[in-house]
């Protein structure tokens, strides 16, 4: 099976001007899932929030809107929105596991309430023409809160699920639970997707262990390593978790691409270079041998310190 490679929706990340200058310069992602959008119960939503979702974006890469709610009927009036601006699918947000969201009983807060769920979708998917799908965590404070939420699930038309496979409680501490995997990933209707600590070490043995599985989403590895979906693609994984050669000049013109890009939207200077520093929190992991230079780096306030910084780590334009 050819697989299907997908950029999850980390917030503050994969926003669309990340997207979109990653998706110029790197390969192997085949779409996107965009950090949610609140709805409340009021059908409020930030404007925003979905002006920077427009489809005209995102020309190059499919992009899947994603919503935050406990609302059937604010989701559904949000994602004929969606449908009416040009998206042809909407996914709905069952597995962020912030306090503050599952305080409200959105995210993960949902996932021990199957009769609540199964009341959301009942009034919601009747209302909504184009594909839905569904992101969640195998449960909030237990696994076995899954078990009949698959029941739930399999009473609907889904375009597809995408499964992480941790605890709401246990947020992105601790390693992934596979057993869990194991039990239920032939007991869906609906496609799945597997999300949770894709990476070069764990790609190939997670393809052994869930054969019927061809449709991941990679998180925090994507930005760690942009190069990792390109790599599964053509089937050249290694053990290289560094930058070298070709691949550094790579990496210093998306850099520079992204720089461009935020610096067009972010006028505080500061408030910039705190942006981009943000994204070196995951890439020194490709340059172990640059701790010292990496740590300066995290007290830098000014953009010319920040671009020295850089040609150290990258190397000069």
């Amino acid at each position: 099976m050819n697989d299907q490679l997908y950029m999850a929706p980390l917030l503050a990340f994969t926003d669309c001007t990340f997207r979109e200058v990653y998706f110029r310069h790197f390969t192997g992602i085949d779409g996107a899932l965009a950090p949610f959008i609140v709805v409340s119960e009021n059908s409020r939503y930030r404007k925003k929030a979905v002006r920077n979702l427009l489809p005209i974006l995102h020309d190059s890469i499919p992009v899947e809107p994603q919503v935050l709610s406990r609302d059937p009927y604010a989701f559904a009036a949000l994602a004929v929105l969606l449908e009416d601006i040009g998206f042809s699918s909407v996914n709905i947000n069952m597995g962020c596991p912030a306090r503050a969201v599952v305080n409200k009983g959105r995210g993960s807060g949902l996932l021990p309430y199957p009769d609540i769920i199964r009341e959301f979708l009942n009034i919601s998917l009747p209302k909504i023409k184009i594909p839905v799908s569904v992101k969640l965590r195998t449960g909030l404070h237990s696994h076995d809160e899954i078990f009949p939420l698959i029941d739930v699930f399999n009473d609907f038309s889904l375009s597809q699920i995408i499964i992480h496979p941790r605890l709401g409680i246990n947020k992105y501490e601790g390693p992934v639970n596979l057993d869990i995997m194991d039990d239920i990933v032939d007991r869906f209707k609906a496609p799945l997707v597997y999300n949770g600590d894709i990476s070069r070490d764990s790609f190939d043995g997670l393809k052994t262990r869930f054969p019927s599985i061809n449709r991941w989403m990679i998180g925090r590895e994507l930005i760690k390593d942009p190069f990792l979906p390109g790599d599964i693609k053509s089937g050249v994984l290694s053990e290289r978790t560094s930058v070298y050669g070709e691949r550094k000049g790579k990496l210093r013109i998306f850099h520079d691409d992204l720089l461009k890009a935020f610096s067009q939207i972010i006028g505080n200077e500061v408030a910039l270079v705190g942006k981009m520093k943000s994204y070196w929190n995951y890439l020194g992991s490709l340059f172990p041998d640059e701790k010292d230079e990496l740590e300066k780096m995290k007290k830098i306030l000014k953009l010319d310190d920040y671009r020295k910084c850089v040609d150290i780590l990258l190397g000069n334009h």
